[in-house]
């Protein structure tokens, strides 16, 4: 009987080894050379390449400028970066271009999808203080895009800093889903939705628009809503109303292929509340105090800014123009 069964499984497991060798020594093959490409691929050459490609493409004013530090293999089929800045012209002349850098970033095609003739495009990013994750899809023509921010330092994005002139704080999340029929963006639909918490602007020592220190204002959480149908954005929520001050805005984004190049259309307002402006000597003489006749340094300090102000007290704003290059006009009365 233990003969027998010796015998049995024997014939079995020489069986499964015949099979084993017919699928595993290929299957075996493949991983080692798909190990063995990662290892060796000239990811120098592919940096090069990516950097050369983009900033070809780039034309006009609002033309940017890649630079990628390092480039290596991230698993199978993809890539990791470090120290990626993207530089754009200066917001006004003589001032230095304002870059964004990434500090750390992977990017990986999905295999299956690529079987079938599509692209699958998994990403992430640590950048200001926080991280961007989402997926790049395309099938046939058509393509979409799913991103997540989560706890971005407002601080810390220097584009942003250089258009307030001012320092800022705050943390940024929010979602972003677009979908783009035949990959463009001008066909575009979804929706995006950004909320901004604890954000603040000023500190008592750096100079509004060069003339004026502003002491830290208090704007409290600002929530962004906006759905896209037809390559059209159009916001739906714009708003914050901290204890200092109060914001509103709305309009429309029409979206090009090149974030830069979408038009901007939108109504900005605000309001310094009173509580803010009796704080102390300081706020009185740049935003008046309330009930004064006597005119406010922040009026003075630019034409511009006292022809936004309308009649209840808001500034309101005019932001029109591409992304890369917008032009903020006064719109009071």
């Amino acid at each position: 009987m233990k003969e027998q069964l010796l015998k049995f499984w024997n014939e079995r497991l020489a069986k499964y080894t015949k099979y084993a060798g017919i699928v595993g020594y290929p299957l075996f093959y493949l991983l080692c050379l798909a190990v063995f490409a990662s290892l060796t691929f000239p990811y120098d050459k592919l940096k090069e390449r990516i950097v050369y490609s983009f900033n070809s493409d780039q034309k006009g004013p609002t033309a940017q400028e890649l630079q990628i530090e390092d480039m290596s293999g991230y698993w199978l089929t993809g890539v990791h970066m470090k120290g990626v800045n993207l530089l754009s012209p200066p917001s006004e002349p003589g001032k230095a271009p304002s870059k964004i850098t990434i500090d750390d970033a992977t990017v990986r095609y999905a295999l299956l999808p690529m079987i079938f003739g599509g692209r699958h495009l998994n990403f992430g990013a640590d950048a200001f203080g926080g991280n961007v994750d989402g997926s790049f899809v395309q099938d046939g023509n058509d393509k979409s895009l799913d991103l997540t921010i989560d706890s971005i330092d407002l601080g810390q994005v220097e584009p942003l800093v250089g258009l307030l002139g001012v320092p800022i704080e705050g943390k940024l999340g929010g979602t972003a889903h677009i979908r783009m029929p035949d990959g463009k963006a001008s066909k575009g639909s979804g929706s995006v939705s950004l909320e901004a918490k604890g954000t603040a602007v000023g500190d008592g020592k750096a100079k509004l628009k060069g003339a004026i220190a502003l002491p830290r204002l208090d704007i409290g959480t600002v929530t962004f809503a906006a759905d896209a149908k037809d390559g059209v954005l159009k916001i739906s929520k714009f708003l914050a109303g901290g204890k200092d001050l109060e914001l509103q805005g709305d309009g429309r984004i029409t979206m090009r292929e090149l974030f830069v190049d979408a038009l901007c259309d939108m109504q900005v307002r605000f309001r310094v509340n009173d509580a803010y402006r009796s704080k102390n000597d300081m706020t009185k003489s740049l935003f008046g105090a309330p009930g004064s006749s006597a005119p406010a340094l922040f009026e003075l300090a630019d034409p511009k800014v006292k022809q936004s102000k309308r009649p209840d007290g808001f500034y309101s704003w005019s932001v029109r123009g591409p992304i890369g290059r917008l032009d903020f006009l006064p719109s009071g009365k």
